[in-house]
């Protein structure tokens, strides 16, 4: 009360998290006396006055949570009232390996959209948007607190690739050898019509248990002699277990096939020899050779030196 007792004052502290357009304080007026004892009656009221202490909150939501090679996705960022000042300031996208647009408003400013691009070449699991309420205010003045975060999305936007090995890299005649494919990611979709290789054929290629390295045996063509040779994929036929698929192609290093058997023919100087004669005898193979000395060679009715 005041000195005279005929003003008395009080403080009013409002619920939190109410909304009330609706309010009165109201006294009981026969729960007082003035100084000649008489007691009011009936109550008095204020007017009306409102009551809004509840804060912006919002909840994230993905359209699409397993984002892959070239895709985006609407983001749609809903808040329990109409705000103002949500802007790409108010969000955060340190966990969320990729870039939104700016954040655009429906009529009733309750529901915001944006568009989220992944970032290139990533493979996480785990990733979140969040926003930071403080950012954020309804029509009465109220800023939010704390934060709002998206619940967890994937992406992978890493597209398969591969490096090709042969356990051999000089082939010869008769000989096969173990032809590697090894992948960064586990692939599926690999098969020979994928495979590009010159100077031999290759047989169907097989996955190890975590389709990372498949292989096939390589047996090169007969009577080839080749020193540049690659085997290729064209890397457009796999995919990895996202659905992302390669691009371009990977080559192996260069092997050589010579699978040439050296051919022979045989010359004399002098065909028709008769007695105290000798003539030279030439041996004209059809690539340099070693190894000839006499144990190879079979004469009649002479010798050779």
């Amino acid at each position: 009360a005041n000195a005279e007792r005929t003003l008395w004052t009080a403080t009013l502290t409002p619920n939190a998290g109410a909304n009330a357009a609706t309010n009165t304080i109201r006294v009981d007026l026969a729960g007082v006396t003035n100084d000649t004892g008489n007691a009011g009656t009936g109550s008095a009221s204020s007017t009306n006055y409102s009551v809004d202490t509840v804060r912006p909150t919002a909840t994230i939501a993905l359209a699409d949570n397993a984002l892959t090679v070239d895709e985006s996705t609407t983001v749609s960022f809903r808040f329990n009232e109409p705000v103002t000042g949500f802007d790409a300031n108010d969000i955060v996208l340190t966990d969320a390996n990729g870039t939104l647009s700016p954040p655009t408003a429906n009529a009733e400013r309750t529901v915001w959209t944006a568009t989220f691009t992944p970032t290139a070449n990533v493979s996480a699991l785990a990733n979140t948007i969040r926003v930071n309420l403080s950012g954020v205010s309804d029509d009465a003045g109220n800023a939010g607190t704390g934060s709002a975060s998206s619940t967890n999305y994937s992406v992978d936007t890493v597209r398969p690739t591969a490096t090709i090995a042969l356990a051999e890299n000089a082939l010869t005649a008769g000989e096969t050898t173990t032809v590697s494919f090894r992948f960064n990611e586990p692939v599926t979709g690999l098969d020979a019509s994928d495979i590009v290789c010159t100077s031999g054929t290759l047989s169907p290629p097989t996955a190890n248990a975590e389709r990372t390295v498949w292989t096939a045996t390589f047996t090169p063509t007969a009577n080839v002699s080749a020193l540049a040779n690659t085997i290729r994929v064209n890397l457009s036929g796999v995919s990895d277990d996202a659905g992302n698929a390669g691009t371009g192609s990977a080559s192996s290093t260069n092997y050589s096939v010579d699978t040439e058997r050296p051919t022979a023919t045989i010359t004399l100087a002098d065909s028709t020899l008769t007695a105290g004669e000798s003539t030279t005898v030439s041996f004209r193979f059809s690539e340099p050779v070693t190894g000839l000395d006499a144990s190879d060679i079979v004469c009649t009715s002479g010798t050779l030196s």
